[in-house]
């Protein structure tokens, strides 16, 4: 193999070996930021799923079976001043920036007694 060969063989095998050393890097670049959106979506739902989930406030209310099923009893209904008028009220002077907590209820069957 003489010199013009050898010249030959490198200027078609090198842009070939360049395409596909460009083409290896490109997909892999690819895969990498698919992989990484992925895992940020997933991140983000699961933070929404534990918000959606998540509750600040939870009044427990023990009740039998018995109370579970019967209607409610009215005589037991506390009663309350009515709220001032209108014209009595002021604006608040602090306006809270968030969002009140999310709010859930939860009726647990009281342990029997026996």
């Amino acid at each position: 193999m003489d010199y013009s060969d050898r010249f030959l063989l490198f200027t078609i095998f090198t842009p070939i070996l360049i395409l596909v050393f460009l083409a290896i890097c490109c997909i892999a670049f690819c895969k990498m930021f698919y992989w990484a959106r992925k895992e940020c979506i997933e991140c983000l739902q699961a933070q929404a799923q534990v918000r959606d989930q998540q509750s600040v406030y939870v009044i427990p209310i023990s009740l039998s079976d018995d109370d579970l099923h019967r209607p409610p009893r009215y005589s037991t209904v506390q009663f309350y001043e009515p709220p001032p008028a209108y014209n009595e009220l002021h604006m608040k002077t602090e306006i809270p920036l968030e969002s009140p907590p999310a709010y859930s209820e939860s009726v647990s069957a009281s342990p029997s007694h026996s």
